[in-house]
Order: C-alpha cells, then structure tokens, then sequence
C-alpha cells in the first residue's frame, strides 16, 4: 500500500456540479458545510498525515474555522493518552508469527540490507510485527527528507488544546487498525518488495502529490489517485466504507455544534467521498481559501 496507506493521500475531487459564480472557489482542502436548518457552519479539512514542517502551513481560513468551531474531531482521537500503547499491542501478533515467513528469502535480505543501512535497525526486531509497521518506517525513510516527520493532526490537536475544545475521534484506533487487518498479510509484504524495487518513480509520484496538495489542485490529485496502482483494488475498504460510517457521526454533530472535521485529504473527493455523501443528505459543501 506504500505511500498511499500510510499518508492516506488521495484526493479532493468533486462531482460534476453547476459552474459556480467566478468569485467563489472550486478547489480547496478546507470546506464549509451548511444548511439543512443549521445555525452555525461547521467545516471539512483534508490533511496530509506525515510530511516534512517546512512544506505544512496553515491559511488563514483553517485557523479561523478551527476557532470558530467548538469541537475538533480527527479520524480517531489523538488525544487519548494511551492510544501509543493501544497502538503497540495492535501491530504485535500473537506467538508463532514470522513476518519473514511472507517474503521470497532474496527480497526478505533485501529489505533486512535496507533497512540496517537506512533505518539501522534489523528486520528480526519486526518479525512479531503486522506488515503495516515497517510499511510506516520505509515511507517515512523513503519519502520524508527530514530529520522528524510532521504530523498535521498534531498542530491541530495541539490547537484545539489551547482553545480548550472537545475533542474526538470519527473511528477508534481498533477499528482503523483492523480496516490494513482486512488487506492479507501476503499483498502488503509485496507492496514493501515493489516499493524498494522502485524507489526513484515512487519518490518522483510522492512529490508531484505533495506539490498538488500543497497548491490544493484537485483534478491533478484525482487524475494521480485514479493512475496509482496502490490505492485502487482497497478504494472500498479504505476510503467508502469508512466515508460512509462517518457521515452519520458528522451529521449528527453538525446539527448540534458547529464542529471541525479534519482526516485524510483522499476521504473528501470522489463519489463516495465525504463531499459528495453529504450533499446527498442535503447540506451545502462549499470550497474555502
């Protein structure tokens, strides 16, 4: 799954709509949600989860949402102090797994190579170790070109704290965990084997994303996300399935508080993207700069 599961990048992209006035934005990882009786607007924000601090800054717009949003939910709630060690025991399997038992024995001492020169850690220290685990470690080390990876939802967290906002999760870290659980075991070790085999392609597709999601283009994020070979045969289990259980949580909260809602930019695009889920409950979605 590579970069795309572990950044969750994938794309703001609408529906055909009516041609809006030319004043008003079309394309944007901040949206306003409105209507359907509500008193006060509550807004959509479409995050990149690691990436390096000197390509993140907020706009204006999202600081000026987020203040005027009484609670911030983020896709599971980070501010759980013992979400770590929750984490922890997800990723370890029980005695009698071997990680190395998924990899042909000439790409497990390639990755075991890799990750000693790069990573300086051995590959037997993963072997209890879900595939997800090191598919984390590799992208950071393949993709990252910083010494500490940053995490937008952390800023934003970091944000709601100080202003003393609720804060909650739209899924808990149980079932985001048991959502890579669902993708066999066998496929993601291939991922990691392939991602090693083209480092050079992969970090050139990283950063055209990474350069549409800092211009929020939409339709360049779209056409990326419809060309990748990662993304597609997990889009219902990654994306829809999970778009749809949070749009009752999302309605229900937005008809009661005004709220931020900030996840993966690849949730608020496409069909069965949060956007269009919610325009067919009937509220306006609108592009914010």
């Amino acid at each position: 799954m590579r970069k795309w599961i572990t950044l969750l990048l994938c794309l703001p992209w609408l529906q055909p709509q009516a041609q809006p006035a030319p004043d008003k934005p079309t394309s944007s990882l901040l949206w306003k949600i409105s209507g359907k009786g509500m008193m006060q607007p509550s807004f959509l924000y479409g995050t990149m989860h690691l990436l390096c601090e000197k390509d993140f800054s907020f706009p204006p717009s999202v600081t000026t949402a987020l203040q005027a949003s009484q609670q911030l939910y983020l896709e599971i709630n980070m501010d759980d102090s013992l979400m770590l060690q929750q984490m922890q025991q997800l990723l370890l399997m029980p005695e009698g797994y071997s990680l190395k038992k998924l990899f042909k024995p000439a790409d497990y001492q390639k990755l075991n190579d890799y990750c000693k020169k790069e990573v300086g850690l051995d590959m037997a220290m993963f072997d209890r170790m879900k595939p997800m685990a090191l598919t984390s470690l590799l992208t950071i080390k393949l993709f990252l070109f910083c010494n500490e990876p940053f995490s937008v939802e952390n800023e934003l967290l970091k944000i709601a704290r100080e202003q003393q906002k609720s804060i909650a999760g739209l899924e808990t870290l149980q079932d985001q965990v048991a959502v890579f659980d669902s993708i066999p075991d066998k496929d993601e070790a291939a991922m990691l084997v392939e991602m090693l085999d083209h480092v050079a392609e992969e970090r050139a597709e990283f950063n055209t994303m990474l350069n549409a999601y800092k211009e929020q283009d939409v339709q360049q994020l779209y056409t990326l996300t419809q060309s990748s070979k990662d993304i597609g045969p997990f889009q219902d289990i990654l994306l829809d399935q999970r778009n749809a259980k949070w749009i009752p949580i999302i309605t229900q909260q937005i008809q009661a508080t005004p709220s931020f809602f900030a996840f993966g930019a690849g949730h608020l695009g496409g069909p069965n993207g949060v956007i269009a889920l919610l325009r067919k409950e009937g509220y306006l979605v609108e592009a914010v700069r």
